[in-house]
């Protein structure tokens, strides 16, 4: 039997963790990207564990044109962290790629199964 309260919620929180959004949130699908157009932006929701703990930041995804297509970024909501080029929108999550001063490659996935629609 667990009495601990701090157990509780450690659990409760893997538990979150592994099943994404609750049913009351709408996920971003594959689907929703395809359907944006130059201009479009979408705010959401980002769950993602680091150093043991599970944080939650705001994005804004947004898209603009470029070489006559349709390209998309990433930042976060209070726009601190810079922001990242979307590569390929899979069936599960965005790839997401930048460059920093020394033309060195960073990528993130971002998992759509981690992502909740704030804001359309």
């Amino acid at each position: 039997m667990i009495n601990n309260k701090a157990q509780i919620d450690r659990m409760n929180e893997q538990l979150d963790d592994l099943l994404g959004p609750k049913s009351t949130d709408e996920m971003v699908t594959r689907e929703m990207m395809e359907d944006m157009e130059v201009g479009d932006q979408l705010e959401v929701s980002y769950k993602f564990r680091e150093f043991g703990m599970t944080k939650e930041r705001t994005l804004v995804i947004e898209a603009y044109e470029s070489i006559g297509e349709v390209q998309f970024f990433v930042r976060a909501k209070n726009n601190m962290l810079g922001s990242m080029n979307i590569e390929k929108v899979t069936g599960t999550r965005l790839k997401a790629y930048s460059y920093d001063l020394m033309s060195q490659r960073t990528t993130y996935d971002f998992k759509f199964r981690q992502m909740a629609v704030v804001n359309v």
